[in-house]
């Protein structure tokens, strides 16, 4: 027997009994459906209402409408029509048009519809704020070309920027939003030969987000380049610049970055420090406990340098904010200097690089120094100017935190020594070296247990058949992945590999003395999320094999 909408709400815990008889005084009051109070009145998240609702009426429910839409359906279904009813076109399949929904109970609507289009229609559930803003997204190119030739007159390249509502403007800002409600870190703004392609990074994979048609492109690059100070007249050469966008009551700082190709002016907008999911503190890592007992004995040191080193995006950079978080106590001076600067914190003093006023990390460190600094933070040592500068700071008193491009943790000191530092400083300096990837997450509501093939046992070092792997579901955008884990390898510096780096040892003797000592290696952290099922082989190979080979 199907059940009704409060019991499966009770037995998936959405609301209390007592929150339900509240309900129920409310309906015999005013004569309004359960649905409506339920959401109306906050009883539960409209999202969670709609989902057991989908589940109590035999309807799909999607949270995510952004890779769910295709052009037929748009085509078939005008935008007059989806603003009044507040529905989203999905999909046309055999007569019938599937639209989402945020209201059930319209089935005048959904008769309406039917009878103007000449077509079948089919409902699905989905929250009101999805399906606003994907109208917005979906119908926005057919605004712009009503008021086009008001926007950019192609004779001088002068643009129309009065209006903050107008569509070109409204399309761009719907981009930021889009990204940012998705937890995007960039925005890829591709022009080809006959359409302009949008992707989003999240999760560090690039994922299909909207195509322009091509004459669109030099609207969307005009305002960009407009709104981030960039020359709109200069279109042959590379330019960057950046501006802050506010929504719902944030502010999210955005570098934006251009580069010329054959068909326009490809566009990647970095959105800084714009992923909700960050939480800057070293327990909001979801780091082990053998890991976060570590990194804590480490910056409990008062001097020297602690360095984080991975490639580019593998989130070095929030490793260090949260180290700095838990440093940040009114009797210590703080001070940084980075490239950019992804988060403002209270109580820490913050240096933006400017190359252009010649305010190089190097120069940022050494008047830093002037500042009377307990710990300094520099986003990343580049050269051995700052190099030296940074290990002269650590030897005379000060704790030192950067990062640094290398591919595990004992290559930093090679690295360093490259940069024309001498050993034995670099020896009587370094603290400690942590070395993280960025590892996907299987999504929890489609893996599934896969077994092991013998290459992948061999290649893997492990002798247990089954692991986890996501099948892909509309949760995850059929990806099979949702979020990502931080996988760690920590070395921290003793007397005697303090020796050994002071002699210049050979990286094959540093290893072998790290492996003796058991420190933690990122492959131990990455076997160990895939024994778990927190991960996939792929995932696993592809670091491992990223920092093995």
């Amino acid at each position: 027997m199907a059940q009704t909408l409060e019991e499966l709400l009770l037995r998936e815990k959405i609301i209390t009994y007592e929150q339900l008889e509240e309900v129920n005084a409310i309906q015999k009051q005013t004569g309004q459906a359960t649905f409506y109070i339920l959401i109306d009145h906050k009883f539960a998240k409209e999202k969670d209402v709609l989902r057991i609702l989908a589940k109590s009426l035999g309807m799909d429910y999607l949270d995510n409408l952004s890779f769910n839409t295709s052009p037929d359906a748009i085509r078939v279904f005008p935008e007059n029509l989806a603003r009044k009813y507040r529905m989203t076109p999905l999909k046309v399949d055999e007569g019938t048009l599937t639209l989402a929904t945020s209201n059930p109970f319209n089935l005048n609507a959904v008769e309406d519809i039917g009878m103007i289009l000449g077509i079948n229609i089919q409902t699905i559930l989905a929250p009101k704020v999805e399906i606003d803003s994907t109208i917005e997204r979906l119908y926005s190119k057919k605004i712009l070309d009503k008021t086009r030739v008001n926007q950019i007159d192609s004779s001088d390249g002068t643009y129309d920027n009065d209006v903050e509502g107008s569509p070109i403007v409204r399309i761009v800002n719907n981009l930021i939003m889009e990204a940012y409600k998705r937890n995007a870190s960039d925005i890829h703004i591709e022009p080809e030969a006959n359409y302009t392609r949008v992707r989003l990074r999240i999760d560090g994979d690039l994922v299909k987000y909207i195509n322009f048609d091509n004459d669109m492109h030099s609207l969307i690059s005009t305002r960009i380049k407009i709104i981030s100070g960039l020359n709109i007249a200069e279109k042959r050469i590379p330019q960057d610049g950046s501006f802050q966008f506010n929504y719902e009551f944030k502010k999210i700082d955005i570098r934006v970055s251009t580069l010329p190709t054959p068909y326009g002016e490809n566009i990647v907008l970095r959105l800084l420090g714009a992923d909700q999911n960050i939480e800057y503190s070293l327990s909001g890592l979801g780091l082990s406990p053998k890991t976060l007992e570590i990194i804590e004995k480490a910056i409990k040191v008062p001097h020297g340098i602690i360095l984080v080193t991975g490639p580019t995006g593998s989130g070095k950079t929030t490793t260090l904010y949260s180290i700095l978080s838990k440093l940040a106590v009114p009797s210590k001076a703080i001070k940084t200097v980075e490239d950019p600067i992804e988060r403002k914190f209270e109580g820490i003093t913050q240096v933006q690089v400017n190359q252009k006023a010649g305010l190089t990390f190097a120069a940022g460190l050494r008047s830093i120094l002037r500042q009377d600094p307990d710990i300094i933070m520099i986003g990343e040592i580049r050269d051995g100017e700052t190099a030296e500068i940074a290990i002269r700071a650590a030897i005379t008193g000060h704790l030192v935190l950067s990062t640094i491009h290398t591919n595990d943790a004992l290559s930093s000191v090679v690295r360093l020594v490259d940069m024309g530092i001498e050993p034995f400083k670099v020896g009587s300096s370094l603290v400690c070296v942590i070395a993280q990837r960025l590892i996907k997450k299987n999504c929890i509501h489609c893996k599934e247990q896969v077994e092991l093939s013998p290459t992948e046992k061999r290649l893997l070092r492990v002798d247990y058949d089954h692991v986890y792997k996501g099948r892909g579901c509309d949760k995850c955008n059929h990806t099979g992945y949702s979020g990502r884990l931080a996988a760690f390898e920590i070395v921290l510096v003793d007397q005697k590999l303090e020796e050994l780096i002071s002699k210049n040892a050979s990286m094959e003797t540093l290893r072998a003395y790290a492996i003796e000592k058991k420190m933690q290696m990122l492959r131990d952290e990455v076997i160990e999320f895939l024994n778990q099922g927190l991960t996939s082989v792929d995932e696993a190979l592809r670091v491992l094999y990223n920092v093995d080979n």
